[in-house]
Parts: C-alpha cells; structure tokens; sequence
C-alpha cells in the first residue's frame, strides 16, 4: 500500500471578506495563563427564537496567523465530545501535548480558534452535575461501569436516574437549550463576530456532526470544512425506538474490530508480551475468569484493590482509541493473564498499581463531568428509548457480534432513559447540503468510536465531497496520520483536494515500529 495524494480539484479558500457583516465584534487580549494566545468571550441569547432572553457566554482561544498580512480568514477548531473543551484543546496543541491536526501551513494563514460551545470549559454557564470531585467519586463507588448482572441492571437505572435528577437541579434550563442545532446558531454568531463572510471549519468525531448540521442549516455561510472522524448525524440521531445509538452506528462492532487489529498485530509483533499466550484464547479466558470472581490485589502502598471485568473492558475500549498506547495495553493484559494462571508476587504488586492507575483515571466510572456534558447534548439530539432496559436489550442483541464491548457501547448513552430536558431546537436533517467548496471527509480503516462506515455513507449523501481513508487504527486521524495532516492543511491553506481513491498510511504500526503495513 502506498501513500498517494495528488491535488486534483481546487476549491480556492475564501479569503477574508472587506465586507463582513455587522454586528458584535470578538474583542481579543493576551490570555493571562498563555501569552501566546489570545483571549476573548462572546455573549448569545439562551433562546435563539428569542433574542432578548437571557444571555450567556461563550470562550473563545485564537492563536493569530503567524502572517497576517496573508490571512485566509479564521479557522474554528471542535474537539468534539460533546463535551470537550476546544479552548484547552488549542492550548494542549500549542503546547506539543497531542498533535496538530493541521501543519505549519495552516498556522501561517489562519487565526486558529478554539471554541467552547455553550454550556462547555469555558463558557458560563456551564453544565454541572456533582459539587465536588468527592461527591463524584462518591456517587461512582458502588455502580460498575456497564452492568453484567441483573442486579447490576436495577442498580444501573436508579443510579441513571439520580444522575439525570443531579443534572438538572444543578443546571436548571440551562439544559433545555443544549443542542447541536442551537450550537450552530451560536457558531453563526461567532462567525459574523469575527468578521468572516463564511465559516470556516475543523470538527473532529462530534464536531463533525457540529459542522454537518451548521452546513446545512446555513449553506451559503459555510467556507472549508473539514470533517475529521465521522460521528454521522444520519445514522445515530434517528431510528427505531428501542434501539439505541451504538448499534445504529454499529460503534459496538467497531470497537471489536479495532480489537480484533490489536490481537492480530500483537500475534504477529515482536515486542508484544502477550502474544506468548495465544492473544484470542487467552483473552477469552481472563474475560471468563473476571466474570466469575474479580481479582483482588495488594498495590505496592498498602491499598486493596480490585480487578473486575467491566473495569477490564473498559480500560481496554480506552486505550484503543490511541494505538501509542496499545503496548501499556498490552502490558495489563499479559499481566492479568500470569497473576489468573500462575501467580506471582511482583507479577501481582505491578498488576496492582496498573489498576491503581486504572481507578486514578476513572476507567471504570460511568459518572463522571464529561457524562454530564455528553449527556446534556446527546440526549436532547437523539432519539432515545424511554424504558431503561432497552439498553440492556441492545446489549444482549448485539452480544454475538461484539462480545466483549456491545454492553460497553450501548450504556454510553444510558443517563437519556431519565433526562430531564425539553430541548427547544433540534436538527434531524436533510444532511445533503451541496457545499461550493468540496467538504473534506478524513476517517481511520479502523475507529471503534467513529465506523469507517459512516464516513463512507456520509460522503455518498454529499454531492460535493472527497473522503479520505487512513489505513490504520485509533480515533481522530490526523493524530494517527502526518499524511492526514497534511491532506487536511493543503486542502485549507491551498485549496487542493486529493484525487478519489487517495489514501495515507498511519505513522505507527504497532508491535512493529515502522509505519504502514
């Protein structure tokens, strides 16, 4: 496989218009904890349909174009979520702690913006569910984080339930005008703030469905766009009731694919300890082992602590997401399964503080300030059975196909059974929008989050469209791929899009240490 990107087609960015429209302007100052960036605040209406409502405020972070008298414009940054904070994802970026998801090119010719959507990071009000971390960890400390029991189902929904009662006490009607479609009324409002004629625009996986919306409800506002990780708004937002998102998306058998790779690459590697067990079987038996009896360990410090199979399972649905990090992985894995057939003690005192690890970073904590915001926006856009159990059903459906993380996936979205909103807005379609400048499509072979399936039905509904596959692992491509990078910057800094059929090759193969295949 070789990597092939030949600009074909150009769509020639807009630049910025001498007659922008009027209105409120974004008023930037040197960031107090970052001087390299600037910051400012934007005040929008609560309630769109009434522009005299309440206001609220959102966060904005702009790294300014290192040459400005050659800007193209402004580009707005979604980290996607919903939930995550695009204001810090700017600041992480700059800082050299993920990559970039564009490359020197862009940074030249754009002010980049990171945008904290309402009720998001930054941005105030924003939503709140716990007071306090402790009363977080509180509220966590006696629910799994996916049930496998019928018990554990019970407990599940009254816990949903007291989350959802928690949210909307804290957030008030806050909550009631919290949707994707009122999201993009409010990214309108920072596109004329910031002098732009058109948007222009990088989601990443929910901030592709940010952008989709936001193009098709404005199509004659809409500048590049660029969809990185494709969350497809067709395919999750509606269905039949008693199904729930990841399994109209089919997330569940994506994440199994995904692991299937990592199986596979580590049968075949020469640095993964934990092909010495037969990598297929063996997981099989450990998951089988915790189901029955969960391992109770004794950290180096003293601290008891435990071993079950949903923490497993969701700590290895974590760490998919990001192949850099397949071979701690790897390291848990090939510990558990020598601490379950042939113990020892340091085998056991370094599995210990890996869980130790695994509980610092709320591996299994179905509650935690991210689910409120996901939550938030997730619930008020899908369509969501109202029975708890019909999660539970999908689970057990989907079960022969994704055995491992079908129940996972499914009680993603388990809080919406009890949500306590009426959303005031929402947009369930068309999602065809005929753009003048060609949409941009970027997606990983293999994301458990984000199917390449859907980015492949997405650039069929898109008359005007190029979809870019990489052929490698993880979620968010262009932090898997400089090839993606640098499809994605050519594309907004020069106009140039990729003949159909181009594809790039990962920077990493894992277990291997070269990349590509």
């Amino acid at each position: 496989m070789t990597i092939v990107v030949i600009p074909a087609l150009l769509a020639v960015p807009v630049p910025v218009s001498a007659n922008s429209p009027e209105g409120p302007r974004v008023h930037w100052q040197e960031c107090q904890d970052y001087a390299a960036l600037d910051c400012a605040s934007l005040d929008v209406p609560m309630n769109h349909a009434d522009p005299d409502s309440r206001r609220i405020t959102l966060a904005l972070v702009r790294a300014p174009a290192a040459r400005p008298a050659e800007k193209l414009g402004s580009l707005v940054l979604n980290r996607g979520g919903p939930g995550y904070s695009s204001t810090e994802y700017l600041r992480v970026i700059k800082d050299g702690t993920v990559p970039a998801p564009v490359d020197q090119r862009v940074w030249e010719h754009y002010d980049v913006i990171g945008l904290d959507q309402r009720g998001v990071g930054q941005a105030r009000p924003s939503v709140t569910c716990f007071e306090s971390a402790q009363e977080r960890e509180g509220f966590n400390a006696d629910v799994p984080v996916f049930p496998v029991t019928a018990r554990d189902v019970g407990r599940r929904a009254l816990k949903d339930l007291h989350f959802a009662a928690l949210c909307r006490q804290r957030s008030g009607a806050l909550l009631d005008h919290l949707s994707t479609a009122t999201v993009a009324r409010d990214l309108d409002l920072v596109r004329q703030a910031l002098g732009e004629s058109r948007l222009n625009y990088l989601g990443q996986s929910y901030g592709v469905h940010l952008g989709l919306a936001y193009a098709n409800m404005f199509p004659d506002r809409m500048g590049s766009l660029v969809l990185d990780s494709v969350l497809n708004p067709a395919r999750s937002l509606t269905g039949p009731l008693w199904t729930v998102p990841s399994e109209r998306t089919g997330s569940d058998t994506a994440t199994q694919e995904v692991f299937d790779e990592f199986l596979r690459l580590c049968a075949r590697g020469n640095s993964c300890g934990f092909a010495a067990h037969r990598p297929r079987q063996a997981f099989d038996q450990l998951a089988t082992a915790l189901r029955e009896d969960p391992l109770h360990l004794v950290a180096p410090d003293g601290a008891q602590v435990t071993l079950t199979y949903p923490k497993l399972v969701a700590f290895v649905g974590g760490l998919l997401y990001q192949p850099v990090a397949w071979e701690s992985m790897d390291r848990v894995l090939d510990l558990t399964y020598r601490v379950q057939t042939s113990p020892s003690e340091p085998d056991a005192a370094e599995l210990a503080a890996s869980v130790q690890w695994m509980d610092q970073l709320g591996f299994d904590a179905p509650y935690t300030d991210l689910k409120g915001l996901y939550s938030a926006f997730t619930c008020n856009d899908v369509d969501m059975p109202r029975l708890s159990l019909a999660w539970w059903g999908a689970a057990r459906r989907r079960a022969a196909v994704s055995p491992h993380f079908a129940t996972l996936r499914a009680y993603d979205t388990s809080p919406c059974a009890f949500w306590r909103s009426t959303p005031r807005e929402r947009y369930t379609g068309p999602w065809s929008v005929d753009t003048e400048i060609p949409v941009l499509i970027l997606n990983n072979r293999f994301d458990g989050s984000t199917p390449v399936g859907g980015a492949k039905d997405l650039h069929r509904r898109l008359p005007n469209s190029r979809l870019i596959v990489n052929e490698g692992w993880g979620h968010i491509t262009t932090q898997q791929s400089t090839c993606m990078t640098a499809v994605a910057s050519a594309y907004l800094a020069a106009g140039s899009v990729p003949d159909p059929g181009t594809s790039c090759l990962p920077d990493l193969t894992p277990f291997a240490g070269s990349p590509g295949e």
